[in-house]
């Protein structure tokens, strides 16, 4: 596209969000006209008054072709809502993103996908049931989409990496804005892994709260189903949730204690027609994924009668170190050190608290 550096260009100006790229889309011939319009004239497209003359002096510190080196510089693809990679489903969506930036590789559109969201304090259960879904619905060749924040959403991205399976992270924030050294490194591993990490946003805008529901429109809207593992009932996972419904799309909850606080978002959902998910079929079948047979990979035997006694403790319900050693009549600091080995190896896992479960 010869006016590419402008689409980016105009998206650097925040007030002008999907509507106004839409009216500028009808209205000129292309982005580079509509960048360069009067006052008067982007009015006529139907701007506002106060926006057009904000825009016309904002525009000034702008260098289109500058940008577009930038992007070229750090291997970001833009791709526009005429570009033939756009993904088909947002294009389904009441307020596509006029472009999108993306390191990686987009999967293809016949290939289904699944947003798996939650709260960023999730309880020990959430990121267990998290990873433990994430890696047998990748395994089943299903994309992962989540936001790349703590919690769920970082459980869901790590487990399908480890599946060797495809996970696509939607930012809140610039793709060269990633604030956090942690989310940083995560989102280098899943763009050298083959997964893709997407923003709509600028490429230096900084993660603004108000950001962050307009990302979870894109979890959704990209994704055939959305999966809810635990959430507070006002959370930004329930907005994607509703997105989902708003889009037309499948909502999965993961049933949970009625005294738990993060499980009060998906209990509610189920009470209200979303699919409660208590294995793996309970989505497959949702999305119509057929032919599918998921083995999970053999535990190594142990190598050391210390590792063999622990092993046979561990199981998918957490178990707490304290509770190992009592049962294993070990040193503290020998079941310590053999569960450090045990991770490292991929045969056990911490869910927090120095709570265990088998496999990583």
């Amino acid at each position: 596209m010869q006016d590419l550096a402008y689409w980016i260009a105009i998206n650097e100006y925040a007030k002008f969000g999907p509507k106004a790229f839409e009216e500028l889309m009808n209205f000129f011939s292309d982005m580079e006209v509509a960048f360069k319009a009067s006052a008067n004239e982007l009015t006529l497209a139907g701007i506002s008054k106060k926006a057009a003359e904000e825009f016309v002096h904002f525009r000034q510190n702008i260098n289109p072709e500058k940008l577009l080196d930038e992007v070229k510089r750090h291997n970001i693809t833009v791709v526009t809502r005429k570009h033939e990679d756009y993904p088909s489903l947002l294009t389904t969506i009441y307020d596509p993103p006029p472009l999108l930036f993306i390191q990686g590789h987009l999967p293809k559109n016949d290939v289904a996908h699944l947003a798996m969201v939650g709260s960023r304090k999730a309880s020990p259960y959430g990121i267990q049931i998290a990873r433990q879904l994430a890696e047998e619905i990748s395994r089943a060749g299903i994309v992962i989409v989540s936001g790349l924040a703590y919690g769920v959403d970082e459980a869901a991205h790590k487990a399908t990496l480890k599946a060797e399976g495809i996970t696509i992270a939607i930012l809140g924030c610039g793709l060269l804005n990633i604030g956090m050294a942690r989310q940083r490194y995560l989102a280098n591993e899943i763009i050298e892994k083959g997964g893709v990490v997407i923003s709509e946003f600028s490429l230096r805008a900084p993660g603004l709260k108000h950001h962050f529901p307009y990302r979870n429109r894109i979890i959704s809207g990209i994704s055939h189903g959305t999966m809810v593992v635990e959430a507070a009932e006002r959370s930004g996972s329930l907005i994607t949730a509703r997105c989902a419904l708003e889009q037309g799309r499948d909502v999965f909850a993961l049933p949970g204690p009625i005294t738990s606080e993060t499980s009060k978002g998906p209990n509610n959902l189920i009470k209200m027609g979303a699919h409660p998910v208590t294995d793996i079929n309970d989505i497959l079948e949702v999305l119509q994924v057929e032919g599918v047979q998921y083995a999970p990979k053999p535990l190594a035997k142990p190598d050391s009668k210390e590792e063999a006694q622990i092993t046979e403790l561990l199981s998918k319900n957490p178990i707490h170190i304290d509770e190992l050693i009592r049962q294993t009549q070990l040193d503290a600091k020998k079941v310590a050190s053999v569960l450090s080995l045990m991770e490292m190896k991929g045969r056990t896992s911490q869910i927090g608290g120095m709570y265990y479960v088998l496999g990583g």
